[in-house]
């Protein structure tokens, strides 16, 4: 049988070319993507040339015309991936290219034994690539994902949203389309693949939240696989949170760790469906903006269910996805009361119980309205019912009524300026419903079946006129504003300034110029009150209508410049979190920024213990331990960081928005989250280039456009990467910035490296080493010139090897090891990765022997650094060029056992194969030697 058929040779071009070019399967990855290349190459030579490389099948040092820099052009394959006749090819970009790359390979082996040999070796280890790229399956007893918010112990009612989403579960299939009615979903004998959908709608503030979750731990027995929650903040579009944003956080949980996860969101999605199917999970989506955000979230096993809570219809999430709306309306009167009774106190109820009964009557059944007015009165030893109740009339009626209120209204109550995203068109009280104004939304509150009497004629609330549902929440949140105490009140006004995700102590201080002590004391009553939910350990939230109040009250009482130095300072006070912690996770990196620079030693806000590093030099105490929590930290904030570009872009706080871009460098590069990445950079070039042209740093905009090219690599979105930075060199250039040059040069060749066009990453490599030669000994950037020279010729030992240049790239490989040992401050880690260069180039070039010496000191470096992984990859490498068989077993086994300590399953079952094949090996050499 024919071992080189399209199917398989394809399936591994494929494998080698995606899956290594993303960098999910490390240096294993990048190995085999490189033997490919020289695999490529050599098959291009034999086309160009119509000659064959003879039985040797190894690459030897190529003619001059195969060594011009220029590269020959386009970028990700550049349309050629199997190689004109002119050209060496560059990496596959699409389906055709890799096709034609196989097929040529393909021609090549049945043409040379040499080639057939070497390409069955490579199909080989690339099987192993396509296992570690491919995520294992949770193991069995592995936990399942547990992600639902607790119950609370103050739910009411709503009974009869579980029974109609219990009924969802429960009926056939047979009959799921004969319930009938405008809402309800196709039936599902023509989804069979879908799971149970359930879209809880209603109103802001009226419980779809504590309904949907009460929902979820009644049913969580019915989904043994686990259950998974997301707070999509869908409120307004600019908060609404990036489908991939929720994607990548499910995938954690589901076990997926962070280097397998896809970079792009429709790669996540498809692993996500991946992982999902055939199991039975509870997928909570709370608050969803559009169905085009909850699509993407969707499971793939009809075994489960997904519950959606929305103020608006989502149509589409019905028509497209059989979605079952759920109405959720405001309580009932005797609801109303019975959780009024809960929040406030059996007690504080019993005395005056006519009174409360109106109390929650007024709240219109809004559980926010009804939650925050039971806090108050518990709150409030001498606080009456009667006295709450003319409170509630007095806003409901003559001057302080909120309707036809504008500039001169009572304070703090909104006008339609207070909603710029439609929340309340005119039409009501509020100047229109509760829902929204677009196609989506839901028409009026009479549509949940609230009535415009606020649950109908005969009720207690039919003293009230007809008002919005979500007003009473509204008047409910002003009462319990006035209550604060003044410091607590400047606190809930300046937190709203701005969406935050969440909001911690130290971001809380920063708001309102305070200690951490007063903040946290402050928050606590904040809570109390219910006017902030606390949604983890000193982590807390709005609610959105709330935070609405808060903001517009801020904007009466504190003005424009005291607004805008509160989000200034908490601004600066990321800034300052990210700084630290990015220093303490990639700390001998060059900084750019004066953040740095003011980055104080001690504790780090977020990372415990962890010390801080001074200017971004690598000065200070760093271990293993707090570079962890650091970039834990950061990660726990990184909502919150993307959130403070975005206001600082807004403010005109130029400097701190490209400053927090340059602060997250260490987050993106070792955590991905690429579209925030993208998105965060984008706003940070142009905020760059907006303060250059005032007395800013004219250096960033290079600096963050290079920055912003990574990002664009591991989306593999290669000619936007090439394009920023050819625009980062530009503006280095006329910025007079010779290390940000050569950083946009030498980035620039790392790219081509991955694109397999070797000729132009040299020459990318050797560029940036002139221009570090023209910085003067006392010129910016000159402190770094040494290790980044170092770097630099790594990088051009590893670009002459590509292009099979063996014994150019010993000579230089071995340069580039001198110049990091010359260093004042060594970098011992970056010096065993030389080694291991020279081992694998010794190794390409056909000299096993000459690849032990380094390959052993990298070894030694490795274990002695604690970089575990590396260690490992060391060791495999080692076996390949050992003594003999025991020398071979001895290394691969020491490979298995650290792959094993840090819980790489790939790396160990590849490890053992191979030691389980060299001992059939053995066994093969003895019967042949008794015989």
């Amino acid at each position: 049988m024919d071992p080189f058929t399209m199917t398989a040779v394809l399936a591994a071009v494929d494998t080698a070319a995606s899956g290594a070019l993303s960098g999910a399967a490390g240096e294993l990855g990048r190995r085999t993507a490189e033997g490919l290349a020289g695999l490529a190459r050599r098959a291009w030579r034999r086309d160009r040339d119509g000659e064959g490389d003879g039985d040797g099948g190894r690459e030897g040092s190529e003619s001059g015309d195969e060594r011009r820099a220029d590269g020959g052009g386009r970028g990700a394959g550049g349309g050629r991936g199997a190689g004109g006749r002119g050209e060496p090819p560059a990496a596959p970009a699409d389906e055709d290219e890799r096709r034609a790359l196989a097929a040529l390979l393909i021609e090549q082996a049945r043409a040379e034994p040499g080639f057939a040999r070497d390409l069955a070796a490579w199909l080989r280890e690339s099987e192993w690539l396509a296992a570690a790229v491919t995520v294992p399956a949770a193991a069995p007893g592995t936990p399942r994902p547990r992600m639902l918010p607790p119950l609370t112990s103050a739910f009411t009612d709503r009974e009869d949203v579980l029974a109609a989403v219990t009924g969802l579960l429960d009926e056939t299939a047979a009959g799921a389309g004969e319930a009938g009615g405008a809402d309800e979903a196709p039936s599902r004998t023509a989804v069979t693949t879908a799971p149970h959908i359930a879209l809880l709608v209603g109103p802001a503030g009226v419980g779809k939240t504590a309904a949907a979750v009460h929902c979820a731990h009644a049913l969580a027995s019915r989904f043994p696989d686990g259950e998974l929650y997301a707070d999509l903040r869908g409120a307004s579009a600019a908060t609404a949170v990036t489908p991939s944003e929720v994607l990548v956080r499910f995938l954690h949980h589901l076990g997926v760790p962070a280097d397998r996860v896809p970079a792009d969101e429709q790669g996540q999605a498809a692993l996500y469906r991946e992982r999902t199917a055939g199991r039975r999970m509870l997928v909570l989506l709370d608050n969803a903006h559009s169905a085009s955000q909850t699509a993407p979230l969707l499971t793939a096993s009809p075994g489960s269910l997904v519950l959606v809570t929305s103020r608006h219809r989502l149509p589409a999430l019905v028509r497209d996805h059989g979605a079952r709306i759920v109405r959720v309306g405001p309580l009932s009167d005797a609801d109303s009361f019975l959780l009024l009774t809960r929040i406030a106190g059996p007690d504080r109820v019993a005395a005056q119980r006519t009174h409360a009964e109106a109390v929650a009557a007024r709240c219109g059944g809004i559980p926010l309205a009804l939650c925050e007015t039971g806090a108050r009165v518990q709150a409030r030893e001498q606080l009456s019912w009667e006295r709450v109740e003319r409170e509630f009339a007095a806003f409901a009626e003559g001057e302080r009524s909120l309707r036809g209120n504008r500039p001169g209204q009572d304070r703090g109550m909104p006008d339609n300026s207070a909603f710029p995203d439609g929340d309340f068109p005119e039409g009501n009280a509020f100047g229109g419903n509760a829902f929204g104004g677009d196609a989506d939304s839901l028409g009026d509150a009479g549509s949940l079946g609230g009535a415009a009497s606020l649950h109908g004629a005969g009720s207690l609330r039919g003293a009230v006129s007809p008002v919005s549902p979500v007003e009473p929440a509204l008047l409910a949140t002003d009462l319990s504003y006035r209550d604060l105490a003044p410091d607590a009140a400047r606190l809930y006004r300046l937190l709203a300034l701005r969406p935050w995700p969440d909001i911690s102590v130290g971001a809380a201080a920063a708001a309102a110029d305070t200690g951490e002590g007063d903040a946290r004391r402050l928050l606590e009553s904040l809570a109390a009150a219910h006017l902030l939910e606390e949604t983890g350990e000193e982590r807390y939230r709005f609610h959105d209508l709330v935070r609405r109040h808060a903001e517009r009250r801020a904007h009466e009482e504190d003005g424009r410049g005291a607004t805008a130095l509160a989000v200034r300072r908490t601004v600066t006070w990321y800034l300052r979190f990210a700084a630290r912690a990015d220093a303490l996770v990639i700390p001998g990196r060059w900084h750019l920024g004066p953040a740095y620079a003011r980055t104080p030693g001690g504790p780090g806000p977020g990372f415990g213990s962890a010390s801080g590093s001074g200017s971004g030099s690598g000065s200070g105490e760093r271990t293993t331990e707090a570079a962890r929590a650091a970039l834990a930290g950061l990660r726990r904030e990184r909502a919150n960081l993307a959130e403070a570009v975005r206001a600082a872009e807004e403010y005109g706080f130029d400097e701190e928005a490209w400053q927090l871009c340059e602060a997250t460098w260490g987050l993106h590069l070792r955590l991905g989250f690429h579209e925030q990445w993208v998105a965060t950079h984008l706003r940070g070039v142009e905020a760059a280039r907006r303060s250059a042209a005032g007395i800013g740093d004219p250096r960033a905009e290079g600096r963050i456009r290079t920055q912003l090219a990574f990002a664009y690599m591991g989306l593999g979105r290669y000619a936007e990467a090439e394009s920023q930075l050819t625009a980062a060199a530009a503006a280095d250039e006329r910025a007079g910035h010779h290390r940000g040059r050569a950083t946009a040069a030498e980035s620039l060749g790392l790219l081509h490296l991955r694109q397999w066009r070797y000729e132009a990453a040299e020459e990318c490599f050797r560029q940036a080493r002139r221009i570090l030669g023209g910085i003067a000994e006392d010129g910016d950037g000159a402190a770094d010139v040494p290790r980044a020279d170092a770097l630099l010729a790594h990088h051009l030992g590893r670009a002459l090897r590509g292009q099979g240049r063996h014994d150019e790239a010993v000579t230089q490989l071995t340069d580039a090891l001198a110049r990091f040992r010359a260093l004042p401050r060594r970098d011992l880690y970056n010096e065993a990765r030389v080694r291991m260069s020279l081992g694998e180039t010794h190794l390409a070039a056909g000299d096993p022997a000459a690849a032990r010496t380094p390959l052993d000191e990298a070894l030694a470096v490795m274990a002695a650094e604690g970089a575990v992984l590396q260690q490992a990859d060391a060791a495999e490498l080692r076996a390949r060029c050992a003594a003999g068989r025991d020398d071979a077993a001895r290394h691969l086994r020491l490979a298995r056992s650290l792959y094993e300590e840090v819980g790489d399953a790939a790396g160990a079952s590849r490890t053992s194969a191979l030691l389980r094949e060299q001992e059939r090996e053995q066994e093969r050499g003895r019967g042949q030697n008794g015989g």
